[in-house]
């Protein structure tokens, strides 16, 4: 019984197909993200917005590395680190930002498993005062965040999976641990979670109010605490496994 169910664990994996892929297989180093452009989309990733007041590329903010991925995830040869600082005001904005968002033909829309997994560093981690928006679609129907939120009480050092203005899942983050998320849009809908090499489980059904797009942000969006001035040296966050697919979903991280 246990090979059956093993077996069709396998066939189901085997049967998705991966409609757009973010595992940056294609890049070499972080230069390579300075090669897209609103006249050259190349490559798996638009990237456009960063703190760019003063002649900064893309890859001023990106670093690749094997160090930045999940170690679980066997078929990925590196991670992204993605930085910002005092600097990271995307055209004079109050917010300070570093984001990544898929490049493809694909709407990426309907009943679909976006995949991201996600650290908190030892080094350099996020300030848990500020509300830090970490994967989230424009529309912000279905974000992750850190931190506190703007504008509420509550322990400011917590990871969080927001819907609909609501909770639905939430940790406080243990710094140097990875943590794999699938947020499964459409219809039925839900959050998959894990930690390290964890197979994902379903921990939350019921629809995430939106049915995905291509407008998913992965990186580092600060907001102003209060309004105020933003006090910040470096921030850094770690992501692996980016990817969507059609069915499944895929539980390995």
């Amino acid at each position: 019984m246990k090979g059956i169910v093993s077996f069709l664990l396998f066939a189901t994996a085997a049967s998705a197909t991966v409609l757009w892929d973010g595992r940056f297989a294609n890049y070499s180093t972080a230069a390579d993200f300075d090669k897209w452009s609103w006249s050259n989309q190349v490559g798996q990733y638009q990237t456009y917005i960063y703190g760019n007041l003063h002649g900064e590329k893309a890859s001023s903010w990106l670093t690749l590395g094997s160090q930045f991925k999940n170690p679980a995830t066997t078929g990925e040869k590196q991670g992204v680190k993605v930085k910002i600082n005092a600097s990271s005001t995307w055209n004079g904005g109050p917010m300070l930002r570093t984001e990544l968002l898929p490049q493809t033909t694909n709407s990426l829309s309907g009943h679909l498993y976006f995949h991201v997994s996600l650290q908190i560093p030892t080094v350099n981690p996020p300030d848990p005062a500020y509300e830090h928006q970490i994967v989230f679609w424009e529309g912000h129907y279905a974000d992750i965040k850190y931190g506190q939120l703007s504008g509420q009480n509550g322990i400011a050092d917590t990871l969080q999976v927001i819907t609909g203005g609501k909770s639905i899942w939430s940790v406080q983050p243990v710094k140097g641990t990875w943590y794999n998320f699938i947020l499964e849009t459409g219809s039925p809908g839900g959050l998959w979670v894990s930690t390290g090499s964890d197979p994902l489980k379903k921990v939350f059904t019921g629809s995430l109010n939106g049915n995905g797009g291509t407008d998913w942000h992965i990186g580092a969006l600060r907001l102003p605490l209060n309004g105020n001035t933003q006090q910040i040296t470096e921030t850094d966050i770690y992501y692996s496994g980016i990817y969507v697919e059609d069915s499944g979903p895929t539980t390995q991280p």
